[in-house]
C-alpha cells in the first residue's frame, strides 16, 4: 500500500464512524450538536459575569492594578490557545477540552473565595488559559468533518457550532442584570459561572464523541520534523495577513464599554441590552449567512472585514442608545461571515494532524496583538483625548488592512478535502 493510500485509509478510518454523513439539523449533526450545546453551557460560565467584572473591580482596586489583572489573563490565554492546540493534536479533542475545566474550575472557585488582591490575578488567570482551550477545540471539531466537505455547507459547521453559545452570550446580561437588581452580588455571577462549567465539564465526559484519533498516523512518519513549515504556506500567508487587521481592531473594541456610556449617554443596563442584541440576531441569521460565506470564502471574508470597518467609523460618529441598539444588530452580520470564512481559511491546506496546531497558533498569533494595539489605542485616546476619533482611525485602519488582506489571499488556492492533505 503506498503513503498516499495509507492517509486515505487513515481519514476514512476516522470518518467511518459516520460524523459526516449522519442526518443533520441546521448543518450540525448529531455529534456537533453535543458539542455545541457543552461549548453553549461552557459560555454561561464567562457570560454571566465577565460583562461587568472590570465594573465591579473598579470598586475596591486601583487602574494600575486592573490593568495587571487583564494583562495576565491576556498572556495566559496566550499560551492556552498554543498549548490548546498541541495538546488536542496530541492526546485528542475531547481529552483536551476535559482537561481545560480544571483551570476554569479553580479559577472560578478562587474569584468567588477569595476576590482580592493580588490572588484575583492568579485566579483570572487560571479562568481564561482553562476557557483558551474551548475556543479553539470548539472551532477544531467541526474543522475535522470538514475534510470530508468541500461543498459550500462545510462552512456552516464551523459557524452553527456556536450557536448556542452566541444564544446563551445573548442571555446572560439581562439574567445578570435580573440577579443584581435582585440585590444579589457580584460574587453569586461566579458561583452560577462556577456551577455552569462544572456542568459542562460532566457532559463533555459523557455526551462528546471524539473526531479525531492520535493513534492514526496521518503524515511520514509520526513526527513532523519541522512543524512550522508542515503546517504550510497557506495558513501563514493567511494568518500574517490578518494580523494587521487584528491590530487595527483590538486598537478599538476594548473601549467600547466607555464610549457607549461616557460619550453616547447610554445607561450600563442599556448597554448590556444592545451587547444581547448582537447576540440574538446572531443566532437568527446565522445559518443563512454561514452558507451564504461558504460560497466565496476570500471574498466573503473580505466584504466582512470592509463592513466591520464601516461600522467601526459608525460608532465613532454616532450617538444615542437607539442607534447603538441598531448598530449591534447590523454588526452580527459581518461577524458572522468573518467567523465562518476565518475559521475556513485557518484550516486551508493544513494536514488532518494540525488543524487544532494551527487554529490554537492563529488564535494565539492574532491575539497577541492586542498586548500592543490595546495599549496604543489608549496612548491615541490621550493625545487625541477622545474615543470618537480613536474609533474613527482605528476603522479607517482596518479597511487598509482588510484591503491588503484580498491581495495576500488572490494567489491562495482553496482546498479543504481529503487528496489535498496528501503528500506527493
Amino acid at each position: 500500500m503506498t503513503l498516499s493510500q495509507e492517509r486515505i485509509q487513515s481519514e476514512e478510518t476516522i470518518l467511518s464512524s459516520g460524523l459526516s454523513t449522519r442526518r443533520t439539523f441546521l448543518g450540525l449533526n448529531n455529534s456537533l450538536w453535543r458539542v455545541a450545546l457543552v461549548a453553549g453551557i461552557a459560555q454561561l460560565s464567562v457570560s454571566i459575569w465577565t460583562w461587568q467584572f472590570s465594573i465591579s473591580l473598579d470598586s475596591f482596586l486601583f487602574p494600575w492594578q486592573i490593568g495587571i489583572i487583564f494583562a495576565a489573563g491576556a498572556l495566559a490565554g496566550l499560551a492556552g490557545y498554543t498549548m490548546s492546540g498541541t495538546l488536542a493534536d496530541a492526546i485528542g479533542r475531547k481529552n483536551a477540552l476535559l482537561i481545560s475545566f480544571i483551570p476554569q474550575l479553580v479559577g472560578l472557585f478562587l474569584l468567588y473565595l477569595i476576590p482580592v488582591w493580588p490572588f484575583i490575578v492568579v485566579a483570572y488567570s487560571l479562568q481564561y488559559f482553562g476557557w483558551s482551550f474551548v475556543v479553539v477545540i470548539s472551532r477544531t471539531i467541526p474543522a475535522d468533518e470538514i475534510s470530508a466537505d468541500t461543498s459550500p455547507a462545510a462552512t456552516r459547521k464551523i459557524t452553527m457550532v456556536l450557536m448556542p453559545a452566541y444564544a446563551v452570550d445573548a442571555m446572560s446580561p439581562i439574567i445578570a442584570i435580573f440577579l443584581l437588581q435582585a440585590e444579589m452580588q457580584m460574587h453569586i455571577l461566579l458561583l452560577v459561572g462556577l456551577v455552569a462549567a462544572f456542568a459542562a465539564m460532566i457532559l463533555t465526559a459523557v455526551f462528546v464523541q471524539d473526531t479525531y484519533n492520535p493513534m492514526i498516523t496521518y503524515g511520514q512518519g509520526d513526527t513532523f520534523e519541522n512543524p512550522l513549515k508542515e503546517i504550510g504556506n497557506p495558513f501563514w500567508k493567511f494568518t500574517l495577513a490578518m494580523v494587521g487587521y487584528y491590530a487595527a481592531y483590538g486598537m478599538a473594541i476594548p473601549y467600547l464599554g466607555i464610549l457607549s456610556v461616557n460619550d453616547w449617554g447610554v445607561s450600563l443596563d442599556f448597554f448590556a441590552l444592545s451587547s444581547s442584541v448582537f447576540s440574538i440576531v446572531t443566532v437568527l441569521v446565522m445559518y443563512s449567512l454561514s452558507g451564504i460565506a461558504g460560497r466565496s470564502t476570500k471574498m466573503g471574508l473580505v466584504l466582512s472585514l470592509i463592513a466591520n470597518s464601516i461600522i467601526m467609523i459608525a460608532i465613532g460618529l454616532g450617538s444615542g442608545a437607539w442607534l447603538l441598539i441598531l448598530l449591534n444588530g447590523f454588526w452580527a452580520g459581518p461577524v458572522i461571515v468573518w467567523t465562518a470564512t476565518e475559521g475556513m481559511l485557518v484550516v486551508n491546506g493544513v494536514p488532518p494532524d494540525m488543524k487544532a496546531t494551527a487554529l490554537g497558533l492563529f488564535s494565539s498569533t492574532t491575539s497577541a496583538t492586542g498586548l500592543v494595539s490595546a495599549p496604543l489605542g489608549a496612548f491615541v485616546w490621550t493625545i487625541s483625548g477622545s474615543l470618537r476619533f480613536l474609533w474613527i482611525l482605528s476603522g479607517v485602519l482596518a479597511v487598509m488592512f482588510a484591503i491588503l488582506t484580498w491581495f495576500a489571499l488572490k494567489k491562495v488556492k482553496i482546498h479543504f478535502g481529503i487528496m489535498m492533505h496528501m503528500k506527493k
